[in-house]
């Protein structure tokens, strides 16, 4: 086996009628460490599809019963997503067109080449071991989501627990979903509670300032809501325009972008250390969407950084791969004292040490928590990768728990 090929969890299905035939592609997988099944007819083969899962369907074209490009049809309607090649005598060009638009990955005209049959074998398992791990990661994705939702509802429950009196804990109750996302389900709801509250006294009302003040408050954010939106919707729409850049002169600017953030960091005493590189790599970026990634990064590490600590941003060149990171220092103790085994709720748990920060609403420019998701959309527009993660640091004088944020951006390759 080649230690260097990414082999799928799931068998290659030969799809071959002729017994020596099926020897010999049997042969080619077992030396690549793939295990196989073998149907001599394609209904025999659309059988096994039916009730279990496999990796790559290698078929002949001509088989008895069912042929081989109508059960390339049956299966493209079960698993859209199929990786075939096809080894078949037919090497009419019109057939091979024909075949090849029902969404094969290959075509390989007998008698097979071993060599080019096994580099194309290769791709293909490649390319589905590549295709299940995006599955996969969406997947994940997902339950990420559901844990969120599930450690923010748990919060919520949290923070209203002892609250002595019914108008408290729906004060309390309402500031908190404000802080964390309001909008017109808290006006109606503070709306009713006034009207329950108020005072008729002439021509005027007597109202509660608390519940008022929290009617104005949740009115701004609502304001800041819709905005925010506006500007996802606005980006998403926005054609990118990447332009050739080195990453030494990007870095070199790297004040410039984020002099609108910094002076927030006073707030909690927090200093930023800027990156030094020097490189003559290429990247091509869009630089005003750019911006927009390392603000969002930046307010996102201070959101979430203990007071009178350092947010480090970091650049190195990996690979094929231009990397800038921001990492900040996150507090030893979860918020409100959450014990360990609630923690699980959430799988990407970046967020959730502390209670959500008001100080920096000025200048976010994406509400309802969407700014990492910009980030995310914006890095993929550039064919780059987006990562955060929780990490344990050990470069310092003690040890400390801390979140990385990591983008990769592709280096232009020069041409030979």
């Amino acid at each position: 086996m080649n230690e260097n090929i990414k082999i799928p969890r799931y068998p290659v299905l030969i799809v071959e009628d002729k017994k020596e035939n099926q020897v010999l592609l049997q042969s080619i997988c077992n030396q690549l460490g793939i295990a196989t099944e073998t149907a001599g007819n394609g209904k025999i083969a659309l059988d096994f599809v039916k009730v279990r899962k496999f990796s790559v369907f290698i078929v002949d074209l001509m088989l008895p019963v069912m042929d081989g490009k109508t059960f390339i049809e049956e299966l493209k309607i079960h698993d859209p997503q199929a990786v075939v090649i096809i080894q078949s005598a037919l090497d009419a060009t019109d057939t091979i067109i024909e075949v090849m638009r029902l969404g094969v990955f290959d075509y390989v005209v007998k008698p097979i080449d071993l060599d080019l049959f096994r580099h194309s074998l290769i791709k293909a398992l490649e390319y589905k071991y590549l295709k299940d791990m995006e599955a996969e990661l969406t997947l994940n994705d997902s339950i990420k989501l559901r844990g969120q939702l599930e450690w923010l509802n748990y919060k919520e429950t949290l923070r209203v627990t002892g609250k002595d009196s019914y108008q408290k804990n729906s004060i309390f109750n309402l500031t908190t979903s404000l802080s964390q996302g309001g909008g017109v389900g808290i006006t109606i709801s503070l709306l009713d509670m006034l009207k329950m509250d108020m005072l008729e006294q002439g021509e005027t009302y007597v109202v509660n300032k608390e519940i008022l003040d929290t009617l104005f408050e949740n009115n701004e954010y609502s304001r800041r809501v819709l905005y925010g939106l506006g500007s996802v919707v606005d980006l998403m729409e926005q054609s990118f325009l990447l332009k050739e850049s080195s990453a030494n002169s990007l870095i070199k600017d790297f004040p410039s972008y984020l002099k609108e953030i910094i002076p927030f960091m006073s707030n909690k005493d927090i200093t930023v250390a800027f990156p030094t590189i020097h490189t003559t790599v290429k990247i091509e970026i869009d630089l005003d969407k750019m911006k927009l990634v390392f603000e969002e990064l930046l307010i996102n590490a201070y959101k979430y950084s203990v007071k009178s600590s350092r947010i480090d941003i970091f650049a190195h060149v990996t690979g094929t791969y231009f990397c800038i990171t921001f990492k900040n220092e996150i507090d030893e103790q979860s918020y409100g004292g959450i014990p360990p085994e609630k923690e699980k709720l959430v799988l990407e748990p970046f967020f959730r040490i502390h209670p959500p920060v008001e100080d920096i609403l000025a200048v976010e420019k994406f509400s309802l928590g969407l700014g990492l998701t910009v980030v995310d959309f914006i890095i993929n527009k550039h064919n780059g990768m987006f990562f955060i993660h929780n990490a344990v640091d050990h470069t310092g004088k003690r040890r400390t728990n801390c979140v990385l944020a990591e983008i990769f951006l592709p280096i232009k390759l020069e041409r030979s």
